[in-house]
Order: C-alpha cells, then sequence, then structure tokens
C-alpha cells in the first residue's frame, strides 16, 4: 500500500494486473473506507463503500479494509475466467 497524492486517506495498490485506489475519510461516528478497481486506465469496479465493523478503527486499519475488500472482489468477480 502506497500514498496516493497530496491528500492524507488516498492510497494504492497494484494487485493482480489490476490497480486499486482505497479513499479513507474521518466521519462523526468513526472511519469510513471506499475504494475502486481499474484495469489500464478504465474503471473495471466503481468506487464502493467499506463497512467497517471495528469500534474506532485507525486511518491505516480502514485502509488495509478498503484494500482487502477491493482484492476480494478482483478475486471473485474480475479473475473468474
Amino acid at each position: 500500500m502506497e500514498p496516493k497524492g497530496i491528500d492524507m486517506g488516498d492510497y494504492t495498490e497494484r494487485y493482480r494486473d489490476h490497480d486499486i485506489e482505497v479513499a479513507v475519510e474521518q466521519v462523526m461516528t468513526g472511519v469510513k473506507a471506499h475504494f475502486r478497481v481499474l484495469k489500464g486506465s478504465d474503471v473495471a469496479v466503481d468506487w464502493r463503500l467499506v463497512h467497517i465493523d471495528r469500534l474506532w478503527p485507525t486511518e491505516r486499519a480502514a485502509a488495509d479494509a478498503g484494500l482487502e475488500a477491493a482484492r476480494g472482489v478482483i478475486d471473485r468477480e474480475l479473475m473468474k475466467d
């Protein structure tokens, strides 16, 4: 996982020929994360919210949850063949 750009809370990772982007935000009820998956310059999976069940997760934990969810989507939905 690498920070992406100059904004805090934005991360990227390469996984199985796909690029994963994760955005983490602090909200009043805790932290939330969104992810999307790119294949080259095409959006393979548009932004999806990741439900975080842990109490008061850190930004890093939220980013890890987003990456984990995105890897699962890639494995289940995009790598079927």
